[in-house]
């Protein structure tokens, strides 16, 4: 994973509804720092990829109108290439943000 402490710049696909304490206290865990960008209409997800600057994409399959295939959609018309990350259990997150930049480091 990233240095311990290092702050990860993280768009996150989720619904408002969910509070965002549980998935920061997670990966303050793990040792980073993240900053979300939190989107859950499509307007707003093609708005936080025009600006980029994300390190990795958190998906809750859930969110409402936006299902993976969308998301990857709008990620490839912006030209975005980052870790696409899907939110099953928030408990083992970290872990799989950890494989998905290892295997993109391979």
């Amino acid at each position: 994973m990233a240095t311990p402490g290092s702050t990860m710049k993280i768009l996150l696909i989720r619904s408002w509804i969910h509070p965002l304490a549980p998935l920061r206290a997670v990966l303050q865990a793990a040792g980073l720092d993240p900053r979300f960008t939190r989107v859950d209409i499509e307007p707003a997800l093609n708005a936080a990829l025009s600006r980029g600057g994300h390190d990795i994409a958190i998906h809750d399959p859930a969110t409402p109108g936006l299902p993976r295939a969308a998301v990857e959609a709008c990620m490839r018309a912006h030209r975005i290439d980052i870790p696409l990350v899907e939110l099953v259990e928030i408990e083992n997150i970290a872990e799989r943000i950890d494989v998905a930049l290892a295997a993109r480091r391979s």
